[in-house]
């Protein structure tokens, strides 16, 4: 069995990859820079920041059959019982920051290039950010976005790029396969394989609609994994 878990914290302010574009390797959620002559403004946790990240992986030989502690023989009671092995991985991780733009610029700025809409940040006006109870039960208010409100015309918002405080939803997800060794001579054998992905069929959500003044703000409407899965294969190893 191996046991891994990272603690961390990604912080950037990366140039751009283009004039006009966000930050390399992200996908763009906090939308453009918000002021090109304030870089440390933009200053803040990366898009693929992690702070928890659990991984545990394990492989069991079963010990029945040939060789093993329990029910040692041949025959067909080796023949059912001997050569299997269980697998798993379990991974758990914490969700990605968000970053919250505006749904019309105030700032009334880069309106030349066709993107200024997705350039200005909200401010946050106090109280809770994140909603309470299980993702699955706040998919219309993940977050609270009445502690938000579009800035004063050419103001600019006083939130981040990305705020490690309001995350995305994270993950946890199991994996488990039992495979069975079925020897035909010395460098031919057969594996038979049982998968199943996503045993506890626990269903991943993508991040919320982080566009404040948008009618879906706060609401989450994808799921980004698959449901549980299981395939049966069969294997000639030579």
């Amino acid at each position: 069995m191996l046991l891994s878990y990272t603690y961390s914290k990604l912080i950037d302010d990366v140039l751009p990859s283009d004039t006009y574009s966000g930050f390399p390797g992200e996908n763009f959620s906090a939308g453009y820079i918000q002021d090109s002559y304030n870089r440390r403004a933009d200053r803040s946790v990366a898009n693929f920041d992690t702070p928890n990240y659990l991984t545990v992986n394990s492989n069991w030989e079963l010990p029945f059959g040939k060789g093993k502690a329990f029910v040692n023989g041949g025959g067909w009671s080796n023949a059912l019982i001997g050569g299997w092995q269980l697998n798993g991985i379990f991974n758990m991780h914490s969700g990605s920051p968000l970053g919250l733009t505006t749904q019309s610029n105030t700032l009334n700025n880069y309106s030349a290039y066709g993107w200024a809409s997705n350039v200005e940040r909200p401010s946050y006006i106090g109280g809770p950010v994140s909603t309470t109870g299980s993702v699955s039960n706040r998919l219309n208010d993940y977050c609270n976005i009445n502690a938000f409100q579009i800035p004063a015309p050419f103001t600019y918002g006083n939130t981040g790029r990305l705020m490690p405080y309001l995350r995305g939803p994270g993950a946890i997800l199991l994996d488990v396969s039992l495979f069975k060794e079925i020897p035909i001579r010395e460098r031919l054998h057969i594996q038979f394989r049982a998968e199943v992905f996503n045993v506890l069929n626990h269903p991943q959500f993508d991040n919320p609609n982080t566009v404040i003044g948008s009618p879906q703000a706060g609401v989450i409407s994808n799921q980004v994994n698959t449901p549980r899965d299981m395939q049966l294969a069969l294997k000639l190893i030579f």
